[in-house]
């Protein structure tokens, strides 16, 4: 006869007990794995949040776009130092779009799908920030925020999309209070050259909204093609208007080829520019014609003792060395840009806390309310209503000699 003691039953049922257990605990974590795999948001893991940045690097805006770009690096190279959004650290990857919409959408696509991108962050320019919005809508991908200051970015308002700086439409506005009241031209006749999208229309409509307000005489108007290459007819349209002052609405290198062509037909009037021209390669392309230039400016100086500026310029020393300081420290204001751009998308995916979602990042920035960028431009506000900051600007005078533009007037905002 066998004889099996009771205590050995009772421990071959409890190891048959551990060994269930152990198998119920397992397929439990199995199946709680499987369900944070499920739900965790495209582009985001426990270390590591993906951005997309679209930017022209090699086409007629390149001196811009490059500078955005670098910027945002710097940013999150001091960010991920210590140590990121809520533990990760942010990765942009960089793309060119060469300030074409198509290759901005060929961009999109390829950083959505290839890149598993979680959102973008400054897609360079009007016109290639556009062509952008039914991808943002039909992936429910943030654009946070986009690098362009038309309004069509926010109004009517998208869900997907925020725009950061003073808008086009409050530069006219606030170029034409300038002449009033500064140049003391009371009626002045305004002409306007301007890139042919939503951002020389933003100009247009300001300008019109100005015209009203002011009871002024019709504006006269030149619209170019992003791509353009000669801007004679341009000039000789607007010259037979006789304005008594002109405001360029053109990327770097129209706004110095026009200004080029005005100078060959010896014409001579006030030429204002609006902040995309506010860049020491505006003066290295126009040269001697650049002397005067009067340009609105929505950034802090580069010289200026602000804690965002000695930040922004310790950075740029350490990770990119002399590149944006070529001429005593002077820092690119699309640099600046970028870096704003990449503090307030980071400020965002901060409120929206450690469980990042898309869907979060976009309640979160619709949070922040009066958020000072450190002095490097004005208070940035959004709202469930308004994806658009409200904003202010200085007038700004070209010193081609030392390759800067002086602050001639203080901050000012639109008059109400």
């Amino acid at each position: 006869m066998l004889h099996v003691h009771e205590s050995h039953l009772a421990n071959g049922k409890e190891d048959v007990m551990k060994s269930c257990l152990r198998s119920f605990i397992f397929a439990v974590g199995i199946m709680l794995f499987a369900a944070g795999f499920t739900h965790a948001e495209v582009g985001v893991t426990p270390d590591t949040i993906k951005v997309g940045v679209i930017s022209d690097l090699t086409g007629p805006a390149a001196i811009g776009g490059i500078g955005m770009a670098d910027g945002i690096t710097s940013y999150f190279n001091v960010l991920n130092e210590q140590g990121g959004i809520h533990g990760r650290k942010v990765q942009a990857i960089v793309e060119d779009c060469a300030y074409s919409p198509a290759k901005a959408v060929s961009a999109a696509k390829k950083l959505t799908t290839k890149d598993g991108i979680f959102a973008f962050i400054s897609s360079w320019g009007t016109a290639p920030s556009t062509a952008l919005f039914p991808i943002a809508e039909e992936e429910k991908i943030p654009i946070a925020p986009a690098c362009s200051l038309a309004t069509s970015m926010y109004d009517p308002l998208k869900k997907y999309v925020f725009a950061v700086g003073t808008n086009y439409v409050d530069q006219s506005l606030l170029i034409v209070e300038y002449a009033i009241n500064e140049l003391n031209i009371k009626k002045p006749k305004i002409a306007l050259f301007g890139q042919d999208d939503d951002w020389g229309r933003d100009h247009l409509k300001g300008l019109e909204i100005a015209r009203s307000k002011y009871n002024l005489p019709p504006i006269a108007v030149e619209f170019y093609k992003y791509d353009a290459v000669d801007f004679k007819s341009n000039v000789i349209n607007l010259m037979r208007e006789k304005p008594d002052l002109v405001i360029l609405a053109s990327a770097i290198k129209s706004g110095a080829m026009f200004l080029k062509e005005a100078s060959k037909l010896k014409w001579q009037t006030r030429f204002i520019g609006s902040n995309t021209l506010g860049l020491i390669a505006t003066l290295q392309l126009a040269g001697e014609v650049g002397e005067g230039l009067l340009v609105l400016n929505i950034f802090a100086m580069p010289d200026e003792d602000i804690p965002g500026m000695k930040k922004l310029v310790a950075a740029s020393k350490k990770y990119f060395g002399e590149k944006w300081m070529p001429a005593a420290e002077k820092i690119h204001p699309y640099y600046v840009y970028g870096w704003i751009n990449a503090m307030v998308f980071s400020e965002g995916a901060k409120r929206a806390g450690k469980d990042l979602t898309r869907e979060g990042l976009i309640k979160a920035m619709e949070s922040i309310q009066n958020f000072d960028p450190e002095g490097l431009m004005g208070p940035i506000s959004f709202s469930p209503k308004s994806h658009g900051t409200p904003g202010s600007a200085r007038m700004t005078k070209a010193d081609v000699a030392n390759k800067r533009f002086v602050p001639i007037t203080g901050w000012k905002a639109v008059a109400k």
